[in-house]
């Protein structure tokens, strides 16, 4: 979706959240529809009856909108003739959107831009609804204090959606990097759903498309990844939502295609199966739109690589090693710290310092097999999942492979640079997860650059015990 798309949806969105009823937000609706497609008709249709429209004077016969069903491409109105046509469902039964004009068909922005619009509008009106229907309650005085409370509740939570639904368009109006986009998106989702709930959006792996991904997570998975995994599988598959017990999952969409799932899961505390629902239709939505604005999948390429020596970054480096550790293959991680880095930086300079990282990520992808992921943590530091491993010798040998290579002066500027790499190995093992093994490596690392820099050392249980004893 383009950024001008993008503003005016989070203009309409606003707008329809301030409506004080139904009717209003329908005519509040129908006239931002037709302003952002410069269409000259427009409708909201409640089944056989006609919501708000405009085009066609105060009192239109009901039946020239309402006639026009799902997937019609073309109708004719009164007045106007011959004109392209796009309808989208609003979530309840028989409430649609509809836009026509006469000069062109609606292109795929367009049609993911209305789309969005339907979507938000739908929430609305619920939640709309669900407030007449809780002041007329109270006016009635028939519900008792613990059913309006619950109601009560729920409003909060819906307006909560609202909230947060709104906090993502402006972020991405404001061009908020893909990676945070995402995650605000992930996280907004598990906020609305309990402490205990998850949030994740599936994608395909970019490298390996018949895999999937877990490109943002909220919440703990380490439990239940590979039925998040499943579950965002069959949504893909049957290109609809689905739910299986405390799961449910939506098709995400980049444009037209199918690129991916957003998954919740949890008991669900307070929240009802309907506000799930409609957390899991608002969010899978908000992916999609995200996820289309960004163009191409090379954003998420960049969301997760280092922009500085094009590694993978940290996060997409423990995806990787949590989905091998699953399947129990063998494997071994290094930990790798550079010696003398800050003087480089301190004489040579930043734009030294940052040749010189490039110059080590090269020779670190060069010493490894292509089985393996070197990746960039941050500063000066680097790691790589070894996999698979047939023994802790191989690991050794590659990690001295790499000691060496990094050992070799560097030309960075027309001088020549010494650095040295500490290597801390941790391996794989039962019950161990992708952080644990990072935290062992790293004192395996931090124990060769305290004894000897530019060695490396395989971590040992009583590594950590010496971390905690206090200094003589």
């Amino acid at each position: 979706m383009t950024a001008w798309s993008m503003l005016q949806l989070s203009e309409y969105f606003s707008a329809i959240t301030r409506a004080g009823d139904v009717a209003a937000a329908a005519r509040i609706a129908v006239q931002q529809a037709t302003e952002a497609t410069d269409a000259e008709l427009g409708a909201v249709i409640f089944g056989d009856s006609l919501g708000a429209s405009v085009g066609l004077g105060r009192s239109p016969d009901p039946v020239v909108f309402t006639g026009v069903r799902s997937g019609t491409e073309t109708s004719t109105f009164p007045g106007v003739g011959d004109a392209y046509v796009s309808v989208f469902a609003l979530g309840e039964a028989g409430e649609r959107l509809l836009v026509a004009r006469t000069d062109e068909a609606f292109g795929p922005d367009e049609r993911q831009m209305l789309q969005g619009m339907a979507k938000v509008l739908g929430l609305a009106l619920r939640s709309l609804r669900t407030l007449a229907a809780e002041q007329q309650l109270r006016h009635d005085r028939e519900r008792e204090a613990e059913s309006r409370l619950v109601l009560l509740q729920a409003l909060e939570r819906r307006e909560r959606l609202l909230e947060t639904l709104l906090r993502v368009q402006r972020a991405a109006g404001q061009g908020a990097p893909l990676g945070d986009l995402l995650d605000s998106i992930t996280a907004g989702a598990r906020r609305l759903l309990d402490d205990d709930g998850v949030a994740a959006l599936v994608m395909h792996d970019l490298t390996d498309p018949a895999q999937l991904t877990v490109a943002s997570v909220a919440g703990d998975t380490s439990a239940g990844r590979d039925a998040v995994l499943q579950a965002a599988r069959r949504a893909i598959t049957a290109g609809c939502t689905v739910a299986e017990g405390e799961l449910a999952a939506a098709p995400v969409h980049i444009g037209d295609r199918v690129a991916g799932a957003f998954v919740v899961a949890g008991p669900g505390g307070d929240v009802r199966d309907s506000e799930r629902r409609d957390v899991l239709a608002a969010f899978s939505e908000q992916a999609s739109l995200a996820l289309t604005g960004a163009h191409t999948q090379a954003a998420m390429h960049e969301a997760h690589h280092d922009p500085l020596t094009r590694l993978p970054n940290r996060a997409l480096f423990l995806q990787r090693v949590e989905q091998v550790l699953a399947e129990e293959t063998g494997a071994a991680l290094l930990y790798l710290d550079l010696d003398l880095f800050k003087q480089v930086n301190d004489t040579l300079g930043h734009a030294a310092g940052d040749e010189l990282l490039r110059g080590v990520a090269d020779r670190l992808s060069a010493s490894v097999r292509d089985t393996d992921m070197a990746a960039r943590f941050g500063g000066d530091e680097f790691a790589v999942l070894l996999e698979p491993i047939s023994s802790e010798l191989e690991a050794w040998e590659i990690a001295h492979r790499v000691i060496d290579a990094i050992s070799e002066p560097f030309d960075i500027a027309g001088r020549a640079v010494l650095t040295r790499a500490s290597v801390g190995i941790a391996y794989s093992g039962a019950g161990r997860t992708a952080e644990h093994l990072v935290e062992d490596a790293d004192l395996a690392m931090y124990r060769a650059k305290k004894t000897k820099p530019g060695t490396c050392r395989a971590f040992e249980p009583v590594m950590r015990t010496e971390l905690l004893r206090p200094a003589c």
